[in-house]
């Protein structure tokens, strides 16, 4: 029998007097862990290997300060025409794909085409901001215009331009003659607020207010379509810009979802629920190892979404959710549609605000990186993020950027092919402005590869 009072029983005894605090201490632990749980407060477990790696990128992207690695000018300013009293609000602008013409339309029911070379030769010419010309052609609507969007394919790309308008109707429009070529009665006489056209323009589609997005073939306008059907206004729809049989659709139920247009009645291969407030825009982010998406809201953000969309399109099936990777804020979009377009090459989304500025966002920060004064007139313009605006600082006068739209040209081009960043306003108000990328931040890119 051990002495009691022995080194060796001494030491034995502190030993469980050690192992019994241990398994005290896990059972507190666990008490607590279940009552933080019943409270409402959840200590998350340390992410797997593969999901730490997964967002370590965006990880460092974020705690990293946002910096503008861009020059932003502005080319030039286009007055409005409107008479005094009289609404010009701009609501769409687009780029045809060669990016030599802008097509504009909005409230005066009017589709004017400007000359993009010869706007960014202001540039050029030292005269930054000076008063362009008027449109180059002029197209007159018989409905106020929500959207408006060139159609692609070769060399006609330049040659038709489509709209849907607040009647109902999407119509084509030849531009060389100035007359519609056909139109499509698509939703019964409710608001169509969004048309877009798939590459090649083998495929065209509507969103309005009856609640669905129709998608038809736009060479044969008399054939049948397709619907898909939404819990509210479908506001906005894009096709994936790559090619892949995917259109992008947002709607008023504070929803945005991607359907496979293969198979739209199997319903969505790609949901994203996050926005308090309607869905107003929807733009694809660019290529990459996984599908990603930009949406925006009348909840003040933007937010950038990604899934692994391929292999669950080709399967027909339903994803839960795409993930959630950034929120981007500073801008003010409550009560008006204030345009939202993503540069894909460059990784850039630029929006309107009600407080009537031009905001830029970088995709790899949460705030942004450059913001421009629309009711100012200044040749480099703009301040360099961040930079927030909330209810106090909305312009009085009541104006807005009401549309914007990106050049998709290369982001290291030092000539005219580089990109261009348009803006409408709710006063009729249209700017263009060049952006090249400053050669220390391009160096950088070379040195270390670009994180987005």
């Amino acid at each position: 029998m051990s002495n009691p009072s022995s080194p060796a029983s001494s030491s034995s005894s502190a030993a469980a007097q050690e192992h019994r605090l241990q398994e005290e201490e896990t059972q507190n632990l666990h008490h607590r862990h279940h009552q933080e749980v019943a409270a409402g407060i959840v200590i998350p477990f340390p992410p797997s290997s593969s999901e730490a790696d997964q967002a370590h990128d965006d990880k460092d992207a974020e705690l990293s300060p946002p910096r503008c690695e861009w020059e932003f000018r502005l080319a030039a300013t286009v007055p409005t025409t409107a008479l005094p009293g009289a609404s010009d609000a701009i609501g769409s602008v687009d780029f045809d794909p060669t990016g030599c013409l802008l097509a504009t339309g909005g409230i005066a029911r009017k589709i004017r085409m400007y000359d993009v070379a010869s706007m960014l030769l202001l540039d050029s010419a030292g005269s930054g901001g000076a008063r362009a010309a008027g449109p180059a052609a002029c197209i007159c609507a018989p409905a106020k215009l929500s959207s408006v969007r060139w159609r692609p394919g070769g060399a006609a790309s330049s040659s038709v331009v489509g709209c849907g308008d607040y009647d109902g109707v999407v119509t084509e429009y030849d531009v060389e003659r100035g007359v519609a070529s056909w139109e499509r009665d698509e939703h019964a006489g409710r608001r169509v607020w969004s048309l877009d056209y798939a590459p090649g323009a083998a495929m065209a589609a509507s969103g309005s207010d009856d609640r669905t997005a129709h998608v038809w073939d736009p060479r044969a306008p008399s054939g049948g379509l397709a619907t898909a059907r939404a819990g509210g206004a479908v506001l906005c729809v894009e096709f994936d810009p790559s090619g892949a049989p995917h259109l992008a659709v947002g709607s008023a139920d504070s929803r945005a979802v991607v359907y496979d247009v293969r198979a739209l009645g199997r319903g969505a291969v790609a949901r994203m629920d996050g926005h308090a407030r309607a869905v107003t825009y929807v733009r694809w982010a660019g290529p990459g190892p996984a599908r990603r998406v930009v949406t925006s809201a009348a909840d003040g953000t933007h937010r950038l979404w990604e899934w692994g969309g391929a292999s669950a399109a080709e399967a027909g099936v339903e994803v839960a959710g795409a993930r959630e990777v950034r929120s981007y804020s500073g801008h003010a979009s409550a009560r008006s549609f204030v345009g939202m377009g993503v540069w894909r090459g460059a990784g850039l989304v630029a929006s309107g605000s009600e407080s009537n500025h031009v905001f830029v966002y970088d995709l790899r920060w949460a705030k942004p990186i450059w913001v421009h004064p629309f009711f100012a007139s200044h040749g480099h313009g703009g301040a360099h993020g961040p930079v927030t605006t909330g209810p106090e600082q909305v312009d009085t006068g009541g104006g807005f950027v009401s549309a914007v739209a990106w050049r998709q040209g290369s982001h290291t081009d030092d000539d005219l092919n580089g990109g261009a960043l348009v803006a409408g306003g709710s006063d009729g108000v249209l700017k263009v402005f060049t952006c090249r990328r400053r050669r220390e931040a391009a160096g950088d890119d070379v040195a270390h590869g670009r994180l987005l």
